[in-house]
């Protein structure tokens, strides 16, 4: 079972194994000191190496299932939906189902997707939900908002220190915990939502699916409990909602082909 935490903590990990001039270093803790939200200096080999090794400390402690028909329909329209979003070359997607009673999904740097049972056992059938929620799982990854935060936390001095250490097993278990319950800023929550309903309608599913879908986890959270894990990593708020209703009733989906 995976471990849960409530809080945003700072990444301890590194995804980098490297030895960066002083020069450089000096500049990471000027660009941090000028709090610049979309610094990133990781690149796409980076985040899929980053991504792999945070998915082989995930699959440790959950079982993936593979044979399952659930497996299967998250592999058959992750597939689909890869038909038709913005190029971004280097990145091999990958789409799991994770054997756990969670509500969440959980994209990663550089292409892995999981989708946990418990959130295919709240959508029922509905597979235009689940395409919308995993357009917006692959709109985080195109959006690069993972590698942006942890480029963000690595401007400290703390970081840094990191940084220049280089990667191991307990940073990456670290890393993994902070990012799986990463609760992303406003911004990147309605630019994801942007590019999974385009993604979703390009191939060919009902954009309203995320509404439904958002309208059963407000239902849950008025049932009190604190709600879905889900929930509390995406927070569902009214303007949220209303602007993903506009994008729908305007037909503005500007993302992928």
């Amino acid at each position: 079972m995976l471990t849960w935490s409530h809080r945003h903590n700072a990444v301890s990990g590194s995804p980098l194994r490297t030895s960066r001039p002083l020069t450089l270093l000096a500049l990471l803790v000027a660009l941090g000191a000028a709090g610049c939200k979309n610094t990133n200096f990781l690149s796409t080999k980076d985040e899929v190496n980053l991504g792999r090794d945070i998915s082989r400390e995930i699959e440790k402690t959950n079982r993936v299932e593979t044979d399952s028909e659930d497996a299967k329909r998250v592999q058959r329209i992750g597939e689909r939906i890869l038909q038709h979003i913005d190029d971004r070359k280097g990145v091999p997607y990958s789409f799991k189902m994770l054997d756990n009673k969670e509500i969440n999904a959980v994209s990663l740097p550089g292409g892995p997707i999981y989708i946990f049972r418990g959130l295919l056992d709240l959508m029922g059938d509905d597979d235009d939900a689940l395409a919308a929620v995993m357009g917006h799982e692959i709109g985080h990854i195109n959006a690069r908002h993972a590698a942006k935060h942890i480029s963000q936390q690595y401007l400290t001095t703390l970081g840094i220190a990191v940084l220049v250490q280089g990667r191991n097993a307990q940073n990456i278990a670290s890393l993994t915990t902070d990012l799986i319950s990463l609760a992303y800023s406003r911004e990147d929550e309605y630019e994801s939502d942007r590019r999974g309903l385009s993604y979703a309608y390009k191939a060919g599913f009902d954009p309203r699916g995320l509404i439904r879908f958002f309208a059963k986890l407000a239902a849950m959270e008025k049932k009190g409990g604190g709600g879905p894990e889900f929930f509390r990593t995406h927070p569902i708020t009214k303007a949220r909602i209303e602007r993903a209703e506009r994008i729908i009733e305007r037909q503005e989906y500007r993302y992928g082909r």
